[in-house]
């Protein structure tokens, strides 16, 4: 079975919420796959844990099973995405009575990242909830979504049941097919952020980042820095002079922001002080490459960046088609946090200064 391009992201006015309400289904909308596993036999899960292939469009959520808040399972589905949020920190915390951004966020990364299935196992255990929140990203996005229930149907998905089209699976046969449907190829020429790994929470001695203003540092000036430091400080090219292919400290620099910063925004306007050297510019919501001259370029690396803070922008009630956006004071003091999440020092480092400190944390640059 071949499953059909995720349809196109819907248009959306004011701030989308994760919501969904009993009603005949979208005909253009692929049908729902529901597989039963009434004796919970591994094999099941197997087939469903194998089939988790982000490259290809496909990934496997498996829900945290002793997760009771309300944005929960918008955290799982965001760390099969390899996005994360850091463990213990405030932001987490914070995040997880956020429902509504939190979702937001998971649209933007499914559509920037190309998916196209969701797969959900233990789909039995989540709340009521949970499945609506499931079903209005289904109905937003056009993707395949597959649940995997390893017991009976819980009533709010059997509810659902009786007004969404779906396709049930009731073998070991029937279902290794359904969670492996073909999907139509990923563009090419993008990054592969799939592959992207680092610590999770960061370790105390790993190599911090300096991007200097003006000209790379000499071996001198890095020596003395690591002395200051403690741990050794690595050296990013001069910010609107990124190479065609990225260093190594690039290299860690790209993994890091594609693993440790779960918010779109304010992971595209760090890669986009990254690139450009510049701090002060609009946060841009058009991908233009590096090679093609524009005023603010974009590395591949950064592409899928701005595509997800575009359409995160959209959900959060922005008008749609806009180039560029202002941050809001709450934003831009993320985004120094997220610098320091990824292990970015601080130009004046290099002069005899110190490192930056993580700034005062606060709330305000989560509103809802």
């Amino acid at each position: 079975m071949t499953t059909r391009p995720a349809a196109a992201p819907a248009a959306t006015t004011g701030q989308w919420r994760p919501t969904w309400s009993p009603r005949p289904g979208n005909p253009d909308l692929p049908a729902l796959t529901v597989v039963h596993d009434a004796h919970d036999d591994h094999a099941f899960m197997s087939a469903a844990l194998t089939a988790h292939t982000p490259a290809l469009g496909r990934i496997t959520v498996h829900p945290t099973s002793v997760a009771t808040a309300p944005a929960s399972l918008a955290h799982d589905l965001l760390r099969s995405l390899n996005k994360h949020l850091l463990p213990g920190s405030e932001e987490a915390d914070h995040w997880a009575g956020r429902t509504a951004t939190a979702w937001r966020v998971v649209v933007a990364w499914t559509t920037a990242l190309h998916i196209g299935h969701v797969i959900v196992t233990r789909a039995h255990r989540i709340s009521p909830r949970h499945f609506e929140h499931l079903f209005g990203l289904l109905e937003l996005t056009g993707i395949h979504l597959t649940l995997l229930c390893h017991g009976p149907l819980p009533p709010a998905l059997a509810s659902a049941l009786t007004v969404l089209p779906y396709h049930g699976v009731h073998t070991l046969d029937g279902a290794r097919p359904a969670v492996s449907t073909r999907l139509p190829p990923p563009p090419t020429d993008r990054y592969a952020w799939w592959e992207a790994a680092t610590h999770i929470p960061p370790h105390a001695d790993e190599p911090g980042l300096i991007q200097p203003t003006h000209s790379p540092p000499d071996h001198g000036r890095l020596d003395a820095a690591s002395r200051r430091l403690g741990r050794t400080p690595l050296a990013l090219p001069v910010g609107g002079r990124l190479p065609p292919e990225p260093d190594h400290a690039t290299v860690l620099l790209t993994h890091r922001l594609h693993t440790r910063i779960a918010h779109p925004l304010h992971a595209a306007a760090l890669a986009q002080r990254i690139a450009t050297g510049r701090s002060d510019a609009p946060l841009q919501l058009s991908v233009v490459r590096a090679e093609g001259g524009g005023d603010l370029p974009v590395p591949p690396w950064a592409a899928d960046l701005i595509s997800a803070a575009c359409r995160f922008a959209e959900l959060d009630g922005r008008p749609p088609g806009r180039q560029s956006m202002q941050l809001a004071p709450w934003d831009r003091r993320a985004v120094d946090e997220a610098a320091h999440i990824c292990g970015l020092l601080g130009h004046r480092l290099l002069s005899g200064g110190q490192a930056r400190s993580s700034p005062p944390r606060t709330r305000a640059h989560l509103k809802e």
